[in-house]
Parts: structure tokens; C-alpha cells; sequence
């Protein structure tokens, strides 16, 4: 019980304990780029509903600017597919650490699985 673990082993697990916390880290960008995504694409949904003479103040910062329908729906438009590349791009990087974190697991239940997992060298 009051066996230190291998250098090697004691490697191995910070690696995983890394991988995990950058797979969380992107988990919650994630969920957070979708729920922008999703307010954008509720937004963009309500605009249909607008006349081109609707007065549409549009928020830059912590500011509000009156602008059109047009500029409005262009500007939602080039969000939603910028949001939308993010979501993508995020999506990847979840899916390698998601790989990465499998197979760095896997190579530590090795290594503890072994018995007298003694570093090499």
C-alpha cells in the first residue's frame, strides 16, 4: 500500500490526468460555442418575422446600434458559419483526445496490470 509507483507509471498517469482535463476543457467550449450557435440561429429565426422598416438595434460590446434588416441578417448569417466551422473544428479536437485518452488509459492498465512494472533502463 505505501508502494511508490515507477517513474514511467507515475508519467503515464499525469499524461491521461492531462489528456482528461483538456478533453473536459473542450467538452465545455463545446457546449458553449452550440448554445451561441443555437441563440444565433433563434435570432436569425426571428428576423424572419422583421419588415425591412422593423427598428433592429444590434449589440457591439456593451453597446447598441440601430442598423437594418439587411445588415442585421448578413451579420447573423456570417456568425451562425463562423459558430458553426467552430463547432466542427471542436468537435475534432474532442475526438482525438477522445482517442488519445483511450489509448493512454489502455497503456497505463497495462502497466499496472504487469506485475513488478519496474522502469526500464
Amino acid at each position: 500500500m505505501g508502494e511508490e509507483l515507477p517513474p514511467r507509471v507515475r508519467q503515464q498517469l499525469m499524461r491521461v490526468q492531462q489528456t482528461r482535463d483538456s478533453l473536459q476543457y473542450i467538452n465545455a467550449l463545446l457546449l458553449q460555442v452550440k448554445q451561441q450557435l443555437a441563440e444565433s440561429k433563434n435570432a436569425q429565426e426571428q428576423m424572419k418575422g422583421l419588415t425591412a422598416k422593423s427598428v433592429i438595434y444590434q449589440a457591439s460590446g456593451p453597446l447598441l446600434f440601430k442598423t437594418t434588416k439587411t445588415k442585421a441578417t448578413t451579420n447573423l448569417k456570417e456568425q451562425i458559419e463562423a459558430l458553426e466551422l467552430r463547432v466542427k473544428s471542436l468537435e475534432k479536437q474532442e475526438a482525438q483526445l477522445r482517442k488519445q485518452y483511450d489509448t493512454l488509459q489502455e497503456t497505463l492498465r497495462g502497466m499496472l496490470g504487469q506485475p513488478g512494472a519496474a522502469p526500464a533502463g
